[in-house]
């Protein structure tokens, strides 16, 4: 009996729809936010709980320097105790390196098996740690629905036995030190250029969930205009990892915005009113997670949050 107990909790532990999918938006902390009157943000997040997400997805608490001096933190912090006190379950992001992807380009340069330096990941780990522990004091575990880590997973640069290796045994480390702190679930995202196959990239994110952490895969509609892949190449990335009998992913990151320029500084638009609604009515097959980017691309932010 007690054995039968233990497999239906991990299944409920690993399966969306027996587990209850959530409908999250993500929202990315900029300093420029700190423009928008005080006033306005319970509004805010009231809107975006009326428009009937049930989760806030803060990408970040600390961008390099960025929310992690104490006006700063103060003000993420409030943002955040308005938006649980709106209704929506709060998934904290940690810490985010901004030089993260030029970690991976050096290593890339250098042909090396590994995706980043083997004394790289411990120093996120320790950057999470010290972000989690502040937060979850702050806020108390009970407000806190799950932890987010915001690097994002390429299909190019952990092709490698040893690099896939290496982020298995870090996201591992990860969810053992968050479990630590508060046991919630830990999430993290993934993105396809088609730098591999469909069913190799499907490998990939199962190695990825092997480590207990739970994927959502950018579904690129957003970028496909400027540098992505076109709709029926996407398909048939999204259809490998989002099988039914055998996801190898949480969720689908629908994106709700187009982007409007090539360069090294991303630059993107809202969607046109009925494009906006068609994107935001999408759902994950199968029960998985709903995931949307990101809250400044809402068609009620016009004017309010600049993006």
């Amino acid at each position: 009996m007690r054995s039968a107990l233990c497999w239906l909790i991990a299944l409920l532990l690993w399966v969306p729809w027996l587990a209850g999918a959530t409908t999250a938006i993500f929202y990315q902390p900029q300093l420029r936010d700190r423009e928008v009157a005080q006033a306005q943000w319970p509004s805010v997040f009231a809107q975006v709980r009326a428009r009937g997400f049930d989760t806030l997805v803060v990408q970040w608490t600390q961008d390099g320097d960025a929310f992690g001096d104490p006006a700063g933190h103060a003000w993420l912090l409030q943002r955040v105790h308005e938006a649980h006190a709106a209704g929506l379950r709060i998934v904290l992001g940690l810490y985010n390196d901004p030089a993260f992807f030029h970690r991976l380009e050096v290593e890339a340069l250098q042909k090396t098996q590994l995706a980043v330096p083997d004394d790289y990941l411990p120093g996120l780990l320790r950057h999470n740690a010290e972000v989690a522990r502040r937060w979850g004091a702050d806020l108390g575990g009970e407000a806190i629905a799950g932890w987010y880590l915001p690097i994002e997973i390429d299909d190019m640069h952990w092709r490698s036995p040893a690099a896939r290796k290496q982020l298995e045994h870090y996201l591992a480390a990860e969810r053992r030190q968050l479990d630590g702190i508060a046991q919630r679930p830990v999430y993290v995202t993934s993105f396809f250029r088609g730098n591999m196959t469909p069913s190799r990239y499907a490998e990939l994110l199962s190695d990825v969930q092997r480590s207990g952490v739970r994927v959502w895969v950018q579904d690129g509609a957003g970028i496909a205009s400027a540098e992505g892949l076109e709709g029926g190449v996407r398909a048939l990335y999204l259809g490998a990892v989002s099988q039914c009998a055998s996801p190898h992913v949480h969720g689908i990151i629908y994106e709700i915005f187009r982007q409007t320029g090539k360069d090294a500084a991303f630059t993107a638009a809202a969607l046109p009113a009925v494009e906006a609604s068609a994107a935001l009515a999408q759902r994950t097959p199968c029960g998985g997670d709903s995931v949307f980017f990101e809250l400044g691309y809402l068609p009620e932010m016009a004017g309010v949050l600049r993006r």
